[in-house]
C-alpha cells in the first residue's frame, strides 16, 4: 500500500518523505541533562499516552506521534535533517525547573 502511495507522489514529495524518514531526533532529557538521538521508527514506540511526560520542540508541545510528523514535515521542507526535542516530566515544565 505504501508503495502505491509513493508511486502517486511527485519526485519532490518522495524526496521529502525520505528526508522525514531519515531525520534524527535529538532528545534532551531535562532532568538528567542527557542527550540521546532517536530515529523516527524509535519515536513511534515512545509512550505517547503518558500525559505526565512533555516533549517540546521549536515551541510546539508534541503530544502525539502525528503531531511529531507534522513538525518533521515542516522542518524537512526547510531543509533540516535533525530536530531537537526537550523531554521532561510535566511538573518540571510548569514549575520552571
Amino acid at each position: 500500500m505504501v508503495e502505491k502511495e509513493n508511486a502517486a507522489l511527485s519526485s519532490e514529495d518522495r524526496e521529502l518523505v525520505e528526508k522525514i524518514l531519515g531525520m534524527r531526533l535529538k532528545v534532551l532529557y531535562r532532568e538528567t541533562g542527557e542527550t540521546k538521538v532517536f530515529t523516527l521508527a524509535e519515536a513511534k514506540e515512545w509512550d505517547w499516552s503518558n500525559p505526565e511526560i512533555w516533549r517540546i520542540a521549536n515551541g510546539w508541545q508534541i503530544t502525539t506521534f502525528q503531531r511529531l510528523l507534522k513538525l518533521l514535515y515542516l522542518k524537512a521542507k526547510k531543509g533540516y535533517d535533525e530536530i531537537e526535542i526537550l523531554e521532561a516530566p510535566r511538573f518540571t515544565m510548569l514549575s520552571g525547573g
